[in-house]
């Protein structure tokens, strides 16, 4: 059975996760990559902020994965990201994205 048949014999109930599927697979794509454990609850959390911040996106158009690959990429640089990245507007985090800039939240520390 091919990749296309397979889709089209999901459950309305799986189709309508494949947007979050494709944010775990980022998050543990990129945990492969760094060779990083993630914890369920971590990988939960990274989810559910990718996901806000995917549905409040008006302006930059990203994917869920591309915004989960750049949280968990945070993430995998600093353990304590998930706590300090509360502080920041989803409009603040998505330009982080756009500019590629892993250490946006490293930044206002060295400020204060």
């Amino acid at each position: 059975m091919n990749i296309l048949e397979m889709y089209k014999r999901l459950s309305k109930e799986d189709k309508s996760h494949l947007t979050v599927y494709c944010i775990y697979d980022s998050i543990y794509d990129v945990a492969r990559n760094e060779n990083i454990e993630i914890s369920d609850e971590v990988a939960m959390e990274i989810q559910e902020l990718a996901h806000e911040i995917y549905l409040d996106d008006e302006y930059y158009n990203m994917s869920a994965s591309q915004i989960a690959y750049f949280l968990t990429g945070c993430y995998a640089q600093d353990n304590s990201f998930l706590d300090k990245v509360e502080d920041y507007e989803y409009s603040d985090i998505l330009q982080a994205v756009v500019d590629d800039d892993y250490n946006f939240f490293k930044d206002e520390e060295m400020e204060r």
